[in-house]
C-alpha cells in the first residue's frame, strides 16, 4: 500500500471513527433532553418545530446544487495541492452563496406568512410559529460561510466537521432546554439552532482561513473567474436536481404526518425512528468520510483500485448494517418505552420499515457519492426524479391509508424500483464496476444474519430487557453476534487478514506491510 494509500484510508477511517463518537455523544445527551423537551414543549409544539424545520430545510435547495458542484472542484484541486485553484473555487463559491442568502430569507418570509397553513397548528401557538419563522430566517443568512464546510471536506477534513458538529449539538440542545424550560417554546428552538449553526459555521470558517488565508478577500476584492464560474456552473443544475430528489425522500415524512394526521402525530413517528436514524447517519458515514479519497483515485486512473475499495465499503457497510440495525429494530420498543414512555411508540410496522430505510439510504448513498464526488452527478438525475415523484405520491397516499407507516412505506418503495438497481447498472458502465462483485457485497452479509436475526427478534419479544443496563447489554450483545457470523462465516481467511490489514493501516504510527 502506497503512502497516499495509508493516508486516504488514515483520514476516511479518522472521519467515520469522529462521527460514531459524536452520534454516541448526541444519543446520550437526548436520553436525558428529549423528556424534557416534550415535557416543556408538548407533543403538538415539539411536532411543529419539527416539521416547520423541514420546510425550511427545502429552502436548501435555493443554493441551486452550488454545494454539490463545489464539492468535487475543491477535491480536484486539494488532491493536486493547487493553492491557486482552491483559491478561485472558494471565491466563487463564496459570491455565489451571498447570493443564495438573500433569495432564501425572502423566502423565509414567505414561508412565515403562509405557516398556519402548512403546519396546522391550534389558533394559540399561530404566533409563537410565527415568531419562530423569522429566527430561523436568520439560519439563511449564514449562507456565505457554507462552502468553508465543503473546503474541510474535500480536504478529508471530516474528522474536523465531526468535532465542530459535536461542540454545535451541545451548544445547541444545551440552548434549547433552557429555552424550552424557561417558556420560548417553538421560537426557542429555533433560537438555539442559530446560535449553534452561528459557532459551527464560525470554527470551520477560522480553520479554512488559517489554511488558505485570504479567501474571504479574495471573494470580495477579485475579479471573477470565468472558467471556475463555468465548471460550476456546469454541475450545479444537476447537482440541484439531483438534491431535490434527495430531500423529497429525506424531508416528507414529517410534513406529509403534520398535513394529515396533524403535527402531534409527528412526535412519535421522529421518536421511534430516532435511534435508527441516527445510525442510518452513521452507515451514511462509511460514504460522506470516503468520497474525496475515491473521488481523488478516479482523478488519478487508479480504476483497478477504486473498484477494488468500492465493493470493499460496500461489504463493510452491508455487515454493519446487519449488526446494528437489527438489534436496535428488535429492542426499539423497549428503547422509546424506557425513554418517552409507551404512548409515544409509533408501531412495529414504522421500526422494520425504518431499519430497511436506513440501510437502503446508507447503501445508495455510498454508491451516489461517486458520481457526485467525480462530477457525473447528472447520470443520476432521471431515475432520482422519478422515484422522489413516486415517493412523494405513494407517503401522501399511505398516511391516509395506513396512517404513520405510510411515508415510510413511500420512501422504501421509491428506492426499490428506482435507484437500487439502477446506480449499479451505472457504476459498471462509468467506472467499470463489476456488477456481480458488487451486488454479493451488498447481499452476501445480510443472508448471513437472516437466521441469527430471527432469533433475536424472537429473544427480544420473548424476553424484554427491564431496565437501560440490561437494554445495552442486549444490543450490544446481539451485535457483536451477528459481526461475528459475518467475519468467521462469510469471509475466508486471506479476507479476514486483508480487512485486518485496512484496519491497521487506519491507525496512527502505522505503515503498509
Amino acid at each position: 500500500m502506497t503512502a497516499g494509500g495509508n493516508y486516504r484510508t488514515r483520514r476516511s477511517a479518522l472521519t467515520f471513527a469522529t462521527g460514531v463518537l459524536g452520534t454516541a455523544a448526541t444519543l446520550a445527551i437526548a436520553f436525558v433532553t428529549t423528556p424534557l423537551l416534550l415535557r416543556w414543549l408538548g407533543d403538538e409544539r415539539y411536532g411543529a418545530f419539527r416539521a416547520t424545520a423541514d420546510w425550511f430545510g427545502y429552502l436548501t435547495l435555493l443554493e441551486l446544487g452550488l454545494g454539490g458542484a463545489l464539492a468535487p472542484l475543491l477535491a480536484m484541486a486539494v488532491g493536486r495541492q493547487d493553492t491557486s485553484a482552491v483559491r478561485r473555487t472558494m471565491a466563487e463559491g463564496i459570491r455565489a452563496y451571498t447570493l443564495v442568502a438573500a433569495a432564501a430569507a425572502t423566502a423565509g418570509f414567505v414561508i412565515t406568512l403562509v405557516i398556519r397553513r402548512l403546519v396546522p397548528v391550534a389558533p394559540a401557538l399561530g404566533p409563537d410559529l410565527r415568531t419562530g419563522c423569522l429566527v430561523a430566517t436568520i439560519l439563511l443568512l449564514l449562507y456565505p460561510l457554507a462552502p468553508f464546510r465543503i473546503l474541510a471536506d474535500a480536504s478529508q477534513r471530516g474528522w474536523f466537521i465531526n468535532a465542530a458538529s459535536l461542540l454545535q449539538s451541545l451548544i445547541t440542545t444545551t440552548a434549547a432546554v433552557l429555552l424550552a424550560w424557561r417558556g420560548f417554546g417553538i421560537k426557542g428552538q429555533f433560537m438555539a439552532l442559530v446560535v449553534g449553526q452561528v459557532v459551527l459555521l464560525t470554527v470551520l470558517a477560522r480553520d479554512g482561513l488559517k489554511r488558505y488565508p485570504g479567501l474571504l478577500a479574495a471573494a470580495a476584492r477579485e475579479p471573477r473567474d470565468a472558467e471556475t464560474r463555468a465548471q460550476i456552473h456546469r454541475l450545479n443544475v444537476p447537482t440541484l436536481l439531483f438534491d431535490l430528489a434527495g430531500r423529497t425522500g429525506l424531508l416528507t415524512d414529517n410534513i406529509v404526518i403534520a398535513l394529515v394526521l396533524g403535527p402531534a402525530a409527528v412526535a412519535p413517528l421522529f421518536l421511534t425512528q430516532r435511534l435508527l436514524v441516527l445510525s442510518q447517519i452513521q452507515l451514511q458515514g462509511i460514504g460522506n468520510s470516503s468520497w474525496a479519497a475515491l473521488g481523488q483515485l478516479h482523478a488519478l486512473g487508479r480504476r483497478d483500485v477504486f473498484n477494488a475499495r468500492l465493493v470493499d465499503l460496500t461489504r463493510v457497510l452491508a455487515a454493519l448494517s446487519a449488526a446494528v440495525l437489527i438489534p436496535i429494530a428488535a429492542y426499539n420498543h423497549v428503547f422509546v418505552r424506557l425513554w418517552v414512555g409507551d404512548a409515544r411508540f409509533g408501531g412495529h410496522l414504522v421500526t422494520t420499515l425504518a431499519a430497511i430505510n436506513a440501510f437502503l439510504i446508507a447503501l445508495t448513498s455510498l454508491w451516489g457519492w461517486c458520481f457526485s464526488g467525480t462530477g457525473q452527478v447528472a447520470t443520476l438525475v432521471p431515475v432520482m426524479l422519478a422515484g422522489a415523484a413516486l415517493n412523494l405520491g405513494a407517503s401522501i397516499a399511505g398516511a391516509r391509508l395506513i396512517g404513520l407507516p405510510g411515508p415510510l412505506l413511500g420512501t422504501c418503495l421509491a428506492i426499490t424500483v428506482s435507484s437500487l438497481w439502477y446506480l449499479p447498472m451505472q457504476l459498471h458502465r462509468r467506472f467499470g464496476t463489476p456488477l456481480g462483485a458488487i451486488a454479493r457485497a451488498a447481499l452476501f452479509p445480510l443472508l448471513w444474519a437472516a437466521l441469527p436475526a430471527a432469533a433475536i427478534i424472537w429473544f427480544a419479544q420473548r424476553f424484554p430487557p427491564a431496565t437501560w443496563p440490561a437494554l445495552a447489554l442486549h444490543v450490544f450483545a446481539t451485535g457483536m453476534l451477528l459481526l461475528g457470523v459475518w467475519w468467521f462465516g462469510e469471509l475466508r481467511g486471506d479476507e479476514r487478514a486483508h480487512y485486518g490489514e485496512r484496519i491497521r493501516m487506519a491507525l496512527p504510527g502505522r505503515t503498509a506491510a
